[in-house]
């Protein structure tokens, strides 16, 4: 800076400067480049000629006051940042200008400090540069030796910088310090003087793998070092560590910590130093283990819940807390539980319940690891006595809730008190906690607003187990998220069933406290109907058959009424309307019946299903069939030896039952055939007659034969023939052969098995063969009916 009191000697010193300015630039700047922050200075800009001068302060236009034709002044007052200055000619592109940057001379260096690493190691030093001087500073560490050695530092982070050096030879005394300068100014730290022994920082011990049991772990470090005092700190917990020092380990080769927990995760750290007052610690080194396991300590909490059953053997649900890592000792692979009742039966369990039926029983349950089983919780399993009792409820907060029950009434003493709790309708989430016996107060926490509980207390004795219940516990309610939804609606003709959907637990707000059906008609009329939770069953009344509604569900709690949704509508039956029978139940019906029927057609076309049928109809023919040759009318025939016409009703389902067609039969006598004497070919190829059997008829055999007319309905011409003058005689066959006039000893021939079937009509079945099979006539004194061989035709 230029004084500013000698105007004449600040020109002349300008004017001695003109004569130097480089010739390629139209003009120059004169000023420091770095100042003190906040100082006021003048900048002078000396150009090479006249012209039209512009002066600028960051690109902004800047006032200013001449000295001359050639030299420009400008004051700058209190300078805090960094400032481009700029002179210019306006007609010269070329400017001239110069960058100030405002700053701090360096401050003291402190906290200097110096180590050893290792035994032979360099000695690394660093220390505090103290404040920021904004402008360029260097630091430099200074050594004092033969001769006195510099070294310049390296920045370590913002505001501490080190240097390093090596210790040679058997020099042990040092003498440091720091110096540190920059254009403002300079600073020199303390000197430090320290022996190699007292820095010296052994580096840190490297432990391969660490060894325990369930109670200690056993450190083992690979670089041994000339070390005397060993630091060991270990952690179960995250934050919480315990030390253990140790001595003259120079003698020992590894390191124990006892004390430890079984199956348990540590954190350990080591460090060591090389004795008491000599060097310095190490750096921590990180491991960790994990000791081994043991047989769990401490018995199972377990509690039960009688689940309803129909049975007279009980069905209860065990349940048991997990044990923490303490008290399990290792891990818990499975639980062992055993019924006793009557004799032992033990069975395994991996989660935490399970279920045991019994009317009453003893029930131990023991947790194991791989070293062995827990003490066993010994629970007597029984139905539970409900007491008259009232439990009191206080709302702690929104998480909490405070309970309180009278104390019991009796001779026997209470054992202990359980208060168990669920929450609504849902036993599996059960929890419990155990009151002392001179206690009747508890508070039961872990609850979630908007969820309702229901639980009891239970009074544990040696004799009887007793419970008082509680329920529509809730610590914070709202009104129900979601309404029910109407799952079923049976109309009838004047009512109507609906059921509806229970509300999700996370939808309903709390507690329920009762249900509200809306009925609105075709008139737009609402009826209301409420329901008490948590029936969800309900049947509306005195409705109008054939009327259309539509019907809906809400909920409601204590602090309001969920949302009117899931409106469904229906129509009420007509009184005279039926209840319809389902399609599907019509067309298995008929589809069972068709296959029956079915199957019945295929069976009877086996003889022995046939023969079995008609074993059972025995009951159903008459057991004395009268013979048509002793008959009263063939016996008048006999004694007139002539003709006689009869008038047979025939069952024609064709003709109506006033105008009966009949049947026109004469008899003739039979006539005596020569032994050479056969049919005639003429009769044998009649369309309307039988051929006759091969074997001729017995000479001493005289009887009669019946002659029909035809009397068919239908429209041949065989049918109108036999209506003519010319009548065509058809003979009636026998079944079988003729026999003669041998009529009693063919009826002593007759099976024993058919002679309740001396008369039974076989009926022409699509499934059976013609009943006569061998033609020829048929005589009253001859013809024999026999129906033995019923369902065997064919």
């Amino acid at each position: 800076m230029f004084p500013e009191g000698n105007v004449l000697s600040t020109f002349m010193f300008l004017l001695l400067l003109t004569t130097g300015v480089r010739a390629e630039k139209i003009c120059s700047v004169l000023s420091n480049h770095e100042v003190h922050m906040g100082s006021s200075f003048q900048i002078y800009c000396i150009f090479r000629k006249e012209c039209n001068r512009l002066i600028y302060r960051d690109e902004v236009s800047f006032n200013y006051s001449s000295l001359n034709s050639t030299v420009v002044i400008m004051s700058i007052v209190n300078l805090t940042r960094t400032t481009t200055f700029t002179c210019k000619c306006q007609n010269e592109p070329e400017p001239c200008g110069t960058d100030i940057v405002p700053g701090y001379p360096p401050a003291v260096p402190q906290n200097l400090t110096c180590i050893q690493e290792g035994e032979f190691g360099s000695v690394h030093c660093t220390w505090k540069t103290g404040w920021e001087t904004y402008v360029k500073t260097t630091s430099h560490l200074w050594v004092q030796g033969a001769p006195t050695v510099s070294y310049e530092s390296v920045a370590v982070h913002e505001g501490t910088r080190s240097a390093l050096f090596a210790a040679y030879g058997t020099q042990s005394n040092f003498s440091v310090w720091i110096h540190t300068s920059n254009s403002l100014g300079s600073a020199n730290s303390t000197v430090l003087n320290f022996v190699l022994n007292e820095i010296v920082k052994p580096l840190s011990p490297k432990i391969a793998e660490v060894e325990c049991s369930s109670r200690r772990c056993q450190l083992c470090p690979l670089n041994k070092q000339s070390v005397h005092l060993v630091e060991i700190r270990y952690e179960e917990k995250r934050g919480s560590w315990n030390t253990v020092s140790f001595n003259n380990t120079n003698l020992t080769t590894c390191w124990t910590v006892t004390s430890l927990n079984p199956y348990n995760t540590y954190t350990f750290e080591v460090r060591w130093k090389p004795g008491p007052r000599r060097g310095l610690w190490s750096e921590w080194t990180r491991i960790e283990g994990v000791t081994d396991e043991e047989a769990p300590m401490t018995m199972l909490d377990a509690w039960y819940i009688e689940e309803s059953t129909q049975t007279v053997s009980k069905s209860f649900q065990l349940f048991w807390r997990e044990l923490n890592n303490t008290e399990a000792r290792g891990k818990i692979t499975q639980y062992i539980v055993t019924v006793i009742e009557h004799r032992l039966s033990n069975r395994t369990a991996l989660g935490k319940t399970t279920k045991v039926s019994c009317s009453s029983c003893n029930v131990s349950i023991s947790a194991m690891n791989s070293k062995g089983l827990s003490p066993a919780r010994l629970i007597h399993l029984q139905p539970i006595t409900l007491l008259p009792y009232k439990v009191s409820q206080t709302l702690v907060n929104n998480h909490s809730v405070a309970l309180s029950w009278p104390r019991p009434i009796g001779a026997d003493p209470v054992t202990e008190f359980l208060v168990e709790w669920f929450p609504e309708g849902r036993k599996q989430q059960l929890q419990w906690v155990r009151v002392e016996r001179h206690l009747n107060t508890a508070h039961i926490t872990g609850l979630q607003p908007v969820e309702c509980y229901e639980g009891a207390v239970v009074y544990l004795n040696s004799s009887k187990t007793k419970k008082a219940t509680f329920n529509r516990i809730s610590t914070w309610q709202t009104a129900p998220q979601q309404g029910p939804f109407p799952v079923s609606i049976v109309p009838k003709s004047k009512s109507v069933v609906v059921k509806w959907s229970e509300i999700p637990p996370e939808k309903r707000g709390g507690c329920l406290q009762h249900y509200t059906i809306y009925l609105k008609d075709s008139a737009g009329k609402i009826q209301k109907h409420s329901v008490s939770h948590p029936q969800r069953e309900y049947t509306i009344t005195d409705l109008l058959p054939g009327q259309k509604y539509r019907l809906s569900v809400s909920a409601w709690t204590t602090e309001g009424e969920s949302p009117i949704e899931n409106e469904r509508s229906f129509k009420l039956k007509h009184s005279r309307e039926t209840e319809e029978i389902p399609l599907a139940f019509v067309i298995s019906v008929a589809g069972a019946v068709f296959i029956t029927c079915l199957c019945l057609l295929c069976l009877c076309q086996f003889s022995s299903v046939q023969r079995r049928f008609s074993g059972c109809c025995h009951c159903l023919i008459p057991s004395i069939v009268p013979d048509p040759a002793n008959s009263k009318w063939a016996k008048e025939c006999a004694s007139d030896k002539g003709e006689m016409k009869l008038q047979l009703n025939l069952s024609d389902s064709s003709m109506s039952e006033e105008e009966p067609n009949t049947l026109e039969v004469e008899e003739f006598p039979q006539e005596k055939l020569a032994e050479d004497e056969t049919i005639s070919t003429e009769e044998t190829q009649h369309p309307g007659k039988l051929q006759a059997e091969s074997v001729p008829y017995q000479p001493i055999i005289t009887s009669s034969y019946l002659k029909s007319f035809s009397n068919d309905s239908s429209s041949s011409d065989a049918t109108q023939a036999s209506r003519g003058t010319d009548i065509t005689v058809d003979y009636i066959s026998t079944h079988g052969e003729f026999s003669g006039g041998e009529e009693e000893e063919e009826e002593e021939d007759v099976d024993e098995e058919h002679k309740t079937f001396e008369f039974f009509p076989c009926p022409k079945s699509p499934f059976l063969g013609p009943l006569l099979t061998n033609g020829g006539k048929l005589t009253l004194d001859s013809v024999k009916i026999d129906c033995s061989d019923f369902l065997e035709c064919g």
